[in-house]
């Protein structure tokens, strides 16, 4: 039924259904960390980082914004192959990825932005793929989208933390009586 890959059209849903570019970087990073190599400069970074760009100039955080939106030009440009094969205009995405860096830079007021596509196939599928989703899904608030990672439950991310912590701290013990 779907030629992309099913986080590939939940981005996109995400990205311009509902405009959730936090949930647009936690689909497409599962997806980057479980079905690829996971290349620090792949395309499926170059758009994580352009929602997490979005999402920082939407709460304010323009330093975060600018330092996302340049790492994603910068990976993006090197793949104008890859967003054509995903069904993105490249160069009109460059074009406005770039137009987006600047207008933070200058402290512009966030709006919200649009992937141009040539393949009018992955609006189809992406569009499909919304519908199939309960509204619950992808229609939250402004407040809640503005500040989704304060919200989330975040004991896993704290657990893994310390547990790394305390394997560091027992490996320098350890390693301390060795010496």
């Amino acid at each position: 039924m779907y030629s992309f890959p099913l986080p590939y059209l939940s981005f996109l849903a995400h990205f311009h259904e509902s405009h959730d570019y936090f949930e647009c970087h936690e689909v497409l990073e599962e997806y980057w960390k479980e079905k690829t190599d996971q290349s620090r400069d792949s395309v499926w970074v170059g758009l994580i980082q352009t929602a997490v760009s979005l999402y920082h100039h939407r709460r304010g955080n323009f330093a975060g914004a600018q330092k996302m939106a340049a790492k994603a030009l910068k990976i993006l440009q090197s793949r104008t192959g890859e967003l054509a094969g995903l069904g993105i205009d490249s160069e009109a995405f460059l074009r406005q990825l770039s137009c987006r860096l600047q207008e933070i830079t200058e402290g512009k007021a966030f709006a919200e932005m649009a992937i141009p596509f040539l393949d009018k196939e992955v609006v189809l599928q992406y569009r499909s793929f919304h519908q199939s989703c309960t509204p619950s899904i992808l229609e939250k608030d402004a407040a809640y989208l503005r500040n989704k990672h304060l919200l989330r439950d975040r004991s896993p991310i704290l657990n893994a933390r310390e547990q790394a912590l305390k394997q560091r701290h027992g490996q320098t013990a350890d390693q301390s009586a060795n010496l």
